[in-house]
């Protein structure tokens, strides 16, 4: 078996097992189970979503991978908003060209990785919205990241998103088209 299905077939069994494993540069990284906090965030998101999903025939998913390129890394974002028919790399991966919205919610063991690493995985992949949710900082805050760099390098500095809008918890969060909703971010820590 050549290694690029050996590190998949490993992250499938590490799924199945109920763990989150993403291939990041080659390496599989494997984390655990979701917290009930980070989930009731990500429960909260469905709710204000949903009315939008349901307008537009939208698929709103949780732990699907999104392919990152040029090599077979892949993210599992907390939450996944895509057409009703995205596009697909394989049985495993969305290309991130072919999702609406991508969602992380910080907890202190992933920080660092959803607001450095990811941004970039996903501006990478083409991910036109990129949501973190960082209920670990005080005030808890929520940033909307857009417009992702299409030229970016593996190992390129510059800012992976053309715009970057943080705010705080309470103080409400505008989703441009195709969304063009606001999100009460009140809601989303209660």
């Amino acid at each position: 078996m050549d290694a690029e299905a050996e590190i998949q077939r490993l992250c499938l069994e590490l799924n199945d097992a109920g763990y989150t494993a993403e291939i990041s540069w080659g390496r599989v990284v494997v984390s655990p189970w979701t917290s009930i906090s980070s989930a009731d965030v990500v429960e909260s998101l469905v709710d204000m979503l949903f009315p939008v999903k349901r307008a537009n025939g939208w698929r709103i998913h949780q732990n699907v991978a999104v392919h990152i390129p040029p090599l077979l890394d892949h993210r599992i974002p907390d939450l996944t908003v895509t057409p009703r028919h995205p596009e697909r790399h394989d049985d495993m991966r969305l290309h991130g060209y072919g999702t609406l919205l991508v969602v992380e919610v910080c907890s202190p063991g992933t920080r660092t990785v959803d607001w450095y690493e990811k941004p970039m995985d996903y501006a990478r992949a083409g991910v036109p919205l990129y949501l973190v949710v960082d209920p670990v900082t005080a005030p808890p805050t929520v940033t909307l990241m857009s417009g992702p760099v299409g030229d970016l390098a593996m190992d390129d500095e510059r800012q992976p998103y053309q715009e970057v809008v943080t705010v705080e918890a309470g103080q409400p969060l505008e989703l441009p088209e195709p969304f063009g909703v606001k999100l009460d971010t009140s809601l989303i820590f209660d």
